[in-house]
């Protein structure tokens, strides 16, 4: 038998990580070696070696990007698959910018998992057809000579998020609203931030009241 993949989880929730330890500790391919609440604490428990760290991408949004890079400095051994990402063009690029392995969509099955973990871990990006497209647009938007793509238009859902900060609403607010999670109404802030090209939430809210003058 083939020596077992070495994993480690990192995501902000104990809850998820001890359901996907639970997951991977079913499979003789795959040996969870600790899970970690954020990007710091996996820093200090670094593993030597080859290893596959399964970073979930809005533990690192509230990790920040300084921590991913500082991950991929000190731990150069550790293969970085982001999972728990948007069906998103930012959201593909956003992984692809900050060096990960390769990238894990939300709605990816446990199948996905396992695949995504054993092509990472044997140095070949795992590539769904929608991260094909987006990377495709992407190299075709840098030969034409753009420094990044082309922002890509709000969804109905986010348009509507957009409309209920204008109105002053709280993530915590707009969640209750919309019957959504209130890490689901940040990870959309997130999306329309970016998408709008803006830092903040503050920036956003400077903007929309910039255009009612």
């Amino acid at each position: 038998m083939d020596t077992p993949v070495v994993v480690g989880i990192i995501h902000v929730s104990g809850l998820i990580r001890e359901g996907i330890k639970e997951i991977l500790g079913r499979e003789p391919d795959v040996r969870v070696f600790g899970t970690f609440e954020s990007a710091r604490e996996a820093l200090g428990r670094a593993m030597h070696g080859q290893h596959v760290l399964l970073y979930d991408l809005s533990t690192s949004h509230r990790d920040g990007p300084a921590l991913m890079a500082e991950l991929r400095q000190k731990v150069p051994q550790a293969k970085v698959l982001v999972f728990g990402v948007a069906d998103d063009d930012e959201a593909i690029l956003e992984c692809v910018r900050a060096g990960a392995s390769g990238c894990l969509l939300q709605n990816a099955s446990r199948e996905d998992l396992l695949s995504a973990i054993q092509s990472v871990a044997r140095g070949t990006p795992p590539i769904s057809p929608r991260v094909v497209t987006t990377l495709f647009s992407y190299l075709a938007s840098l030969q034409a000579g753009e420094d990044r793509p082309p922002a890509a238009p709000l969804t109905p859902r986010e348009e509507q998020i957009l409309q209920l900060i204008a109105e002053g609403l709280s993530n915590k607010d707009i969640a209750q609203k919309l019957y959504l999670q209130p890490q689901t109404v940040k990870n959309y802030v997130h999306l329309v931030l970016q998408k709008l090209n803006l830092r903040s939430r503050l920036d956003l809210i400077r903007s929309l009241r910039s255009k009612k003058h």
